[in-house]
């Protein structure tokens, strides 16, 4: 049986529009590895713009996404904490990232639901501050599941 799960991380994503796809404004493109080198913190997944996507087509936007957290695995507030515990001492970094290229952070939450059981989303005034300081925003990427019985009950 499937359980409910849930994990955070903290990406930097390129600025753009949306006119022909999701497509990065010209200050908006970075080279992933200058954030991992100025952070001095490894990314988990992160291209550049022109990088080759799996289907063979281009990425027109750079991305790094780094400090994935899977602590705590329904408290996504001790996950949040935990994405940003390596960030928070480096705002002037960040901040520093945001005057050079037109980009957005975001914190993103991403649960798996399985049938009735849900995370407790909430947000201390830790996790406030550091998305005030640093301009950050809360995303949700959200799973829904029914439980496996309730499958076999439609049937």
């Amino acid at each position: 049986m499937e359980k409910t799960s849930s994990y955070t991380y903290f990406g930097i994503q390129s600025n753009g529009t949306s006119d022909r796809g999701f497509v990065a404004y010209e200050k908006g493109i970075f080279n992933p590895e200058d954030i991992t080198r100025l952070l001095e913190i490894h990314p988990f997944k992160s291209w550049a713009y022109g990088d080759k996507r799996v289907d063979g087509s281009e990425y027109l936007f750079s991305r790094w996404s780094a400090e994935k957290s899977e602590v705590g695995r329904l408290d996504v507030e001790a996950q949040c904490r935990d994405t940003i515990k390596n960030l928070k001492n480096k705002i002037p970094q960040l901040n520093q990232i945001k005057e050079q290229y037109d980009v957005s952070f975001v914190l993103t939450i991403v649960p798996t639901i399985h049938g009735e059981e849900q995370p407790w989303i909430s947000f201390d005034k830790e996790i406030i501050e550091f998305c005030y300081l640093t301009g950050t925003t809360i995303g949700v990427d959200m799973y829904i599941y029914p439980l496996e019985n309730e499958d076999k009950e439609l049937l």
